[in-house]
């Protein structure tokens, strides 16, 4: 299947035509990954985001020898694209849960597109910054159930002791 197919898929590329997708084809670079292989590690640099046209790839953070999975994202998904934005380091762990073909886009060929390709960009931006904003709202309900949880653990005074009785075991 020809990779402007594959494309079109997904959901960051909607609006972009069978010829931008030929264009935009041509900034992106192949790669494979086997199960478990790290993309790209946490508090590390990073310049490219990635489309993932086969397989899954598990998003992550580590806390107190914790780990937190953010994300669980399947084929036709997207991730790294901070590093086409800023030069922060990256914010998670992006870890392959199967065999994996992702596409890599780097920030230098991301500016490329954007002075060779104007409305092309500006159609891959406007379908970026839909995504990153129910991504934001997503967030956003989580905080609150958390929040809701916080709240009643330290306003019931069951709650407050269980916790403490379950925290002291630890110690």
């Amino acid at each position: 299947m020809a990779i402007e197919e594959t494309l079109k898929r997904i959901q960051l590329m909607k609006y972009l035509s069978p010829e931008e997708l030929h264009l935009f084809e041509g900034k992106l670079d192949r790669r494979e990954y086997a199960a478990g292989a790290v993309v790209f590690k946490e508090r590390t640099p990073g310049d490219e985001m990635f489309l993932i046209t086969k397989g899954s790839v598990e998003v992550s953070i580590e806390r107190n020898n914790a780990k937190l999975v953010l994300a669980d994202l399947p084929e036709n998904s997207f991730f790294g694209e901070m590093a086409l934005i800023t030069e922060r380091p990256r914010s998670a762990t992006a870890t392959t849960r199967s065999a994996c073909e992702l596409y890599a886009l780097s920030r230098s060929r991301f500016h490329e597109l954007l002075e060779e390709q104007p409305k092309l960009s500006v159609r891959f931006l406007l379908a970026l910054s839909e995504i990153l904003c129910g991504r934001i709202l997503s967030t956003n309900e989580n905080l609150e159930t958390y929040f809701l949880i916080n709240k009643a653990i330290v306003d019931n005074e069951q709650f407050r002791k269980l916790y403490i009785h379950s925290h002291a075991k630890q110690s």
